[in-house]
């Protein structure tokens, strides 16, 4: 429970954050012993803090100057030995001949014996008043056994204080008890002190949410989240970077410590019961499955039953949906997992496959679904069988609009039972494209390396390419010498802006069927990552959503965007998943995600290195709109000042996180810009190079420094015209727009709106108004949407620009209805930019519950959206409702730190 130093001492033990009550409650009941003995049980479930907090109350106790005796063991031979000890320590004379007669009643056996344990209370009882009247005394018993209950019982003494714990308020020691102090959980805030404290840094905006799923109930016990991050420390997924404690891969399984009480517990209970676990967190499992298990196993079904309800009563196991048992957290599931290793749970797949096998072959029903799992569980552990490979593969046709997930899963377990037959091209191709289609790129990569030996089919090199891009791993050696796959190589290898030139020509194909990737859609791509787009071969509003997503870098929106979410889905792990995440929490104006998704993306280990930069560069913006400038500072100055992240780093160097503050300052900074653009244009690419543009024209119309801002708007106007299309018309209308034009303004303001995105909203608006001569209605709309946004920067920014163009404030009308403490939190929570699970996860509700919460405050406030509401209570105006208007398709990513729209946006919470 103590944290050790760098240098390995321990230091002294303080209260955990949120049991200061606790520890008062100690000290009430000792002052209150003077009056009469008191006896006090201290109770919450293993692992909650009892420990901890019984040794913050010894320690003050302690430096006040009181006697502190720790009893360990069981009966009154435990006390015994404490009450030794301190005659010992005092050397009092007095106490020699209680201790003797204790002493003697203890050796000669049973304290039940008749007259035996009121002899024995009785000595007790002398022996510790005669330690008490040195002055006051307290007893302290950590986990105190049912037999030590009488001995506790004799020291409730005059200016004697017992204070005894427990797991539950039953027993013995509970009838004994005036007073009962119950740790509950810890709540998330209390929780991140904690963290803060054991690690020197606060917790990354990811951490507590992966904590709180694979802790489940056990979230709040400190024990636990201690336990659980050190081990995620010792394997090196819990690191402090750039100040804030941060998780490796949050979305991979996390895993209670080996010693935790639940899984010793567990253990204890003999190989049946881990058995029993291990299958109920492998896969569905109810008292329904217990014949087949039993089966499976060769096992007894009874002792099974009996088995699985001691399992429920101790907490091991817990009720799932629809009559299912399950583990009491998925950290406990995880740990199973990994002590069982892979091996161990496809034999264990195997033996539950085939005993459904049997069954269905002497008439019993077998769900199809649930045994095509356990088949693709058990992977080769199973010989290939053409039939299994026919049943799985029409077991995934009627899945695979239901559930994608576990049809891929069974198409994968099909192709390896198919073993070559000449219905493996078909299944393959239909496992690609679903894999495509489902964002698991990871999965995808496996089968690649699996299939691209025999390379038969013609999808796989561009399957190799996608699997290389969203994993940052080089393709397999194998796909260069498939069809196009030369090509495909070289395309994984340059997806990043500028690195090499586009595609010459498309793959060629000897198969029939579709395609998962056509050669027209592949240079589209390349076109849009490298900012050099055929205007004539794309709409007008295709176009500036591909330039604005290729501009942030973001290839996972470009494929989205040209190949439709029903072909290509959200990227679920690897770098290009969480740097995707990043601008789609961007767009959403979730601040503090954006920075955990920034730091996400750089620990990804991405290939090439340049991915973390541009992420850094995100996550500086994001800061700094947070009102974090100096972390913002050290965010941007870390990455290197050269190409293909010249542009982005002006961007991020020269907005929220340092803005110039003379003209003088503004002109020598325009002057770097133009640098930064050359490079960048020299380099190759089009990374940041809008974002440069907006901004350089903001600051240029800002000072009126109007050559500048001539210059800007007409670069603007040569990348965003002819055939070849560099940025998208959106940063042509904002240049315009930021340096004093109020017809482009209206345009872009409106496109902005669209957009929906306040963060967004409040640059533009406020970019608008420094420049325009009536600063009035951009100023007022800057103001309600950096009110909205949560951002102290923007606020900031905004009132001192309504100061120095002599705007005033409206006006205050009627306050807003009252609303409730947990409303006003959760509005408050919203305001700074929380998901629904975040704040569930906050208050300590349920995201169902929270959502029920929004939906009531939706229908009191009439606001329409979670921005609209984060305005409630805030502008004196009341609720921000006419400036909004439904998301539409355009993009408003070009605004200095505005979001990315498209296609392969994040569905979903």
């Amino acid at each position: 429970m103590t944290a050790h130093g760098s240098d390995g001492r321990t230091p002294r033990r303080r209260a955990l954050p949120g049991r200061d009550a606790q520890v008062g409650a100690l000290d009430t009941a000792r002052r209150a012993a003077a009056d009469g003995g008191r006896f006090v049980l201290v109770t919450g479930a293993p692992g909650s803090g009892r420990t901890a907090l019984l040794d913050t109350a010894a320690e003050i106790w302690r430096t006040a100057g009181i006697t502190v005796l720790r009893v360990r063991g069981d009966g009154f031979g435990a006390l015994l030995r404490v009450l030794h000890d301190e005659c010992e320590r005092v050397a009092d004379p007095l106490l020699a001949g209680p201790l003797s007669t204790l002493g003697t009643l203890c050796a000669a056996g049973d304290p039940a014996a008749p007259g035996r344990l009121a002899a024995l209370q009785q000595a007790t009882a002398a022996a510790v008043a005669l330690v008490a009247r040195r002055g006051q005394t307290v007893l302290i018993a950590d986990d105190a056994a049912p037999g030590l209950s009488a001995a506790l019982a004799a020291a409730v003494r005059d200016d004697c204080l017992v204070v005894a714990s427990t797991g539950t308020a039953r027993g013995r020691l509970a009838a004994l008890a005036d007073t009962v102090v119950d740790l509950p959980p810890l709540p998330a805030d209390a929780v991140r002190s904690m963290l803060t404290r054991r690690y020197g840094a606060p917790p990354d905006d990811a951490v507590l949410p992966a904590l709180t799923t694979a802790l489940g109930p056990l979230a709040g016990n400190p024990a636990t989240v201690f336990g659980t991050a050190d081990a995620l420390a010792e394997d090196g997924r819990l690191t402090v970077v750039r100040g804030e404690l941060c998780l490796h891969e949050p979305r991979a399984p996390i895993a209670l410590p080996a010693a935790h009480p639940l899984v010793t517990a567990l253990h204890a209970r003999g190989p049946v019961a881990v058995r029993l676990v291990t299958m109920a967190a492998v896969t569905r499992f109810g008292l329904d499955d217990l014949p087949v298990f039993a089966d499976a196993t060769l096992g007894d079904l009874d002792r099974y039953g009996e088995t699985v309800d001691a399992l429920v009563r101790a907490g091991v196991l817990a009720d799932g949906p629809g009559g299912a048992v399950e583990p009491r957290c998925p950290a406990l599931a995880a740990r199973l997992i990994a002590d069982a290793g892979p091996d161990t749970v496809a034999r264990l797949h195997r033996a539950y496959a085939a005993a459904m096998f049997r069954r269905a072959g002497s008439g019993a029903g077998a769900d199809r679904a649930t045994l095509a799992d356990h088949v693709s569980s058990a992977g080769m552990s199973i010989p290939a069988d053409r039939r299994t490979a026919e049943q799985l593969a029409a077991t995934a046709d009627e899945a695979v609009d239901r559930q994608p997930d576990r049809a891929a899963d069974w198409l994968l377990a099909a192709l390896r039972h198919a073993d070559g037959d000449r219905e493996a091209d078909e299944i393959l191709a239909r496992l690609l494209r679903l894999l495509v289609r489902t964002g698991r790129f990871t999965r995808l990569a496996e089968v690649v390396r699996t299939a691209a030996p025999a390379g038969r089919h013609p999808d796989l090199a561009v399957a190799a390419a996608l699997a290389a891009i969203h994993t940052g791993r080089p393709v397999p050696d194998g796909v260069a010498a498939l069809p196009g796959g030369e090509l495909m190589a070289r395309l994984a290898h340059s997806w990043l802006p500028g690195t090499a030139p586009a595609p010459a020509g498309p793959p060629t194909r000897s198969g029939t069927g579709p395609e998962l990737v056509r050669a027209d859609e592949l240079l589209l791509v390349s076109q849009a990552m490298s900012g050099g787009l055929d205007a004539t071969a794309v709409p007008t509003e295709h176009a500036d959503a591909l330039l604005t997503a290729g501009a942030a870098g973001d290839l996972a929106g470009v494929l989205g965007l040209v190949l439709g979410e029903h072909r290509y889905g959200t990227p679920v792990d690897g770098p290009i998943a969480a740097y995707h995440r990043m601008h789609v929490r961007n767009a959403r104006g979730d601040l503090p995600a954006v920075v955990s998704a920034a730091r996400e993306a750089d620990l990804a280990g991405a290939l090439p290195p340049t991915l973390g930069h541009i992420a850094r560069l995100w996550g500086a913006e994001a800061l700094a709109l947070q009102g974090r400038a100096e972390e913002a500072v050290a965010w941007w100055r870390s990455v290197p000042d050269e190409a293909p992240v010249a542009a982005l780093r002006w961007w991020a160097a020269n907005g929220p996180a340092g803005e110039p503050r003379t003209a003088d300052e503004a002109a020598r900074r325009l002057r770097e810009a133009r640098r930064a653009y050359r490079r960048q244009r020299e380099f190759g690419g089009a990374l940041g190079v809008a974002h440069l543009i907006t901004r350089a024209s903001a600051l240029a119309g800002r000072f009126g420094l109007a050559a500048e801002s001539a210059e800007w708007v007409a670069t603007a106007a040569a990348d965003a015209t002819g055939d070849l299309r560099r940025v998208s018309t959106s940063t042509l209308l904002l240049a315009r727009a930021f340096t004093g034009d109020e017809d482009a303004a209206a345009v872009a303001a409106g496109r902005v709106r669209a957009g929906g995105d306040r963060v967004a909203l409040a640059l533009t608006t406020l970019a608008v108004g420094r420049a325009v001569t009536d600063p009035r209605p951009w100023l007022l709309e800057a103001r309600a949407a950096a009110e909205a946004a949560g951002s102290p920067w923007l606020r900031s920014a905004v009132a001192a620009a309504m100061r120095e163009r002599g705007v005033r404030r409206p006006r205050a009308r009627a306050p807003q209805p009252a609303f409730s403490a947990t409303e006003r939190e959760i509005v408050g929570l919203i305001r700074q930019g929380r998901t629904n699970r975040q704040i569930a996860a906050q208050v300590r509700m349920s995201e169902k519950t929270i959502e029920n919460y929004l939906t009531r405050l939706f229908a009191r406030t009439g606001c329409r959206s979670r921005v609209e509401l984060a305005a409630v209570g805030l502008a004196p105006d009341g609720p921000v409702r006419g400036g909004l208007v439904p998301a539409g398709p355009v993009p408003a990513g070009l605004v200095p730190g505005g979001p990315v729209a498209g296609g392969g946006a994040e569905r979903g919470r």
